[in-house]
């Protein structure tokens, strides 16, 4: 399943990278042994605070992930030459040029832009060559001294940061390659190599999914693990990208990928594989009565299989949405009681039965957050207490609601396998 011979040379590879991740070519290409190396080059981040925040660090990482690259070009202003000429010259759109300009113009008199003076552009664009490139960003740095910069906002306005000297954060991201055999269990082993904790728990979850690999025969399999950290500050988050495993000689790799609406999927170069989906907890601080399965029903005294899960709370408790959704039914439902549904995507839905009431305002077709308050504890239907009755379907089939979380099979096709094989292509180990 996740087996691939990749035959891309080392300055290929040197040069995806550093464009994927803004890194200096000639420091990535200092290194003797790429998957062997610890590369790190620095991307300065312009923001609205003194400090980073997680979400810079998230940017950096998911873009890399999503297959976007960012790319920052300096130049001098000749004689004759505009900001106008400049931007025209890298193909930025007319509106982009307009936006730009003129929360640039807020901050200083473009008339008085002259020779020597710089100005940088920070573009975005897709690997996959996919949509047209986009001004991030406009930094100017007039010959006398200091920084004016505009960002571009999701409204498609650009935003002034003012004099941006004060304003500057510097992320450091890069890509480390780990190597190492398993002497006793995986994570232990991958902790033992240097791994991080959280990319070493990502490994051991893609691996426990993977038909082709056999857990019980691990011990001695070689393990290579592929993942990029980025740091600003006192901040460290580290993502797997890659991890493989040599069992018996035949060595099975998968790969970590964010789908396009942002979801975590472990997937082998054919762009199969599987998408964990962590459901929370619909209701805190409870016991559980009734487990899924085989049971005899407390009212009709018959045995009967129990698709959902019994969560005994006092009357009045709050019911939480399991995940993101939409309401597709709530009301009164036979047996049910007080019944309310939730549709998370096209496979996955939870359902909630027996409450006492439903949160004030919610109607069918409502989008409410995981975590909202969606009803409350009671014993309406078909009950002999106090409780809520909780189900989970997968492609609508029930499955244990116990589980932490439900995995569903993924089959990319089209423009997302195409995607997908531009991210596994900048990621492929040089030969």
């Amino acid at each position: 399943m996740m087996h691939r011979q990749a035959a891309h040379n080392t300055t290929e590879r040197a040069i995806a990278l550093a464009s994927a991740f803004g890194i200096s070519l000639s420091l990535l290409l200092s290194s003797t042994s790429l998957a062997h190396a610890n590369t790190l080059g620095t991307l300065t981040i312009r923001t609205n605070s003194a400090d980073s925040s997680e979400a810079d660090i998230d940017a950096i990482l998911s873009g890399a992930a999503q297959g976007d690259i960012s790319a920052n070009r300096i130049m001098e202003v000749k004689p004759g030459e505009t900001l106008n000429d400049l931007l025209t010259a890298q193909g930025i759109s007319a509106n982009q040029r307009a936006a730009a300009l003129k929360a640039l113009g807020e901050l200083y008199d473009l008339t008085q832009i002259k020779p020597g003076d710089s100005i940088e552009t920070s573009m975005s664009a897709s690997l996959d060559g996919a949509g047209d490139n986009q001004l991030v960003a406009l930094h100017l740095r007039p010959a006398y001294g200091g920084t004016l910069s505009v960002v571009a906002g999701t409204d498609g306005a650009f935003h002034r940061l003012g004099t941006a000297a004060n304003r500057v954060n510097t992320v450091t991201s890069g890509i480390t390659t780990r190597h190492g055999t398993i002497q006793t269990s995986l994570v232990p082993d991958l902790l033992a190599a240097s791994v991080p904790r959280d990319v070493a728990e990502d490994v051991a979850e893609a691996f426990n999914h993977d038909n082709e690999t056999s857990s019980a025969k691990l011990k001695g399999a070689r393990f290579t693990v592929v993942y990029e950290t980025a740091k600003t500050g006192n901040r460290t988050k580290h993502v797997m990208r890659y991890a493989e495993l040599g069992e018996r000689g035949i060595p099975h790799r998968v790969y970590r990928y964010e789908t396009n609406d942002g979801k975590v999927a472990f997937m082998d170069e054919n762009g199969r594989g599987i998408m964990p989906m962590a459901l929370a907890a619909p209701i805190h601080n409870a016991r559980m009565t009734s487990p899924f399965g085989w049971r005899v029903h407390p009212v009709l005294k018959v045995r009967k299989f129990h698709n959902g899960v019994d969560f005994a709370a006092p009357r009045g408790t709050p019911i939480y949405a399991a995940e993101d959704g939409t309401i597709d039914t709530i009301g009164w439902r036979g047996n049910y009681g007080r019944f309310l549904k939730l549709k998370h995507n096209d496979r996955v839905t939870t359902t909630y039965g027996h409450m006492s009431g439903f949160a004030k305002g919610l109607r069918k077709g409502d989008t409410v957050k995981k975590g909202q308050v969606i009803a409350y504890v009671g014993s309406s239907g078909l009950s002999t207490g106090n409780h809520l009755y909780y189900e989970v379907l997968v492609d609508n089939k029930h499955v244990d609601p116990a589980r932490s979380e439900v995995m569903l099979s993924l089959n990319l096709d089209g423009s997302s396998l195409v995607r997908f094989h531009s991210y596994v292509a900048r990621l492929s180990e040089a030969q």
